[in-house]
C-alpha cells in the first residue's frame, strides 16, 4: 500500500471517529493490498483518536478463484495467512465439490476456511459471531 493511500485511510477514519463516531466501519482495499500492511495502515492513526480494531476478514470469491489462485497467487496468500477469518465469497454459484477443493488448497495457509453466501444467508451467523467474539474490550 502506497504512502499516500494508507495516509488517505488514516486521515479518513480519524475524521469519521471525530465526525460521526460510527459503532462500525468496514474497509474494503483494493485487491492489491495484502492483510499485513493493512493490519499495519488500521493501527496508525490511533495516537490521535482511539478507536477499536476488529478481526481482520479475507473474502475470497470463489467463481474467480481458479484465476486468482493461477494469476495472484502470491497476493491471495498474502491476504490469506495473516487473516483472522477467510470466508469464500459468492459459495452458492460455485459447487460444493468446488467449494471444498478451495477450502483443501487454502487449509495450509489458513485453518478453517468457511463459505459464505448472502443470498442463501450460509456462513453469516460464523462472519457475525467471529466479529464479535474478537472485537477488542471496551475501554
Amino acid at each position: 500500500m502506497g504512502c499516500s493511500l494508507a495516509s488517505s485511510l488514516v486521515n479518513l477514519k480519524k475524521e469519521l471517529k471525530k465526525n460521526h463516531d460510527p459503532d462500525v466501519l468496514f474497509v474494503e482495499p483494493s485487491e492489491m493490498v495484502v492483510t499485513q500492511e493493512l493490519r499495519q495502515v488500521a493501527a496508525m492513526g490511533r495516537r490521535d483518536v482511539h478507536y477499536e480494531i476488529g478481526p481482520f476478514i479475507t473474502l475470497v470469491d470463489g467463481p474467480l478463484f481458479g484465476f486468482l489462485w493461477q494469476e495472484r497467487r502470491k497476493l491471495l496468500l498474502g491476504q490469506v495467512s495473516d487473516a483472522d477469518m477467510v470466508l469464500i465469497s459468492r459459495c452458492d454459484q460455485i459447487e460444493p465439490q468446488e467449494l471444498q477443493e478451495i477450502q483443501g488448497l487454502l487449509a495450509e495457509y489458513h485453518n478453517g476456511v468457511q463459505g459464505l453466501s448472502v443470498h442463501q444467508n450460509f456462513g453469516l451467523e460464523s462472519l457475525w459471531t467471529h466479529i464479535a467474539d474478537h472485537s477488542e474490550p471496551q475501554k
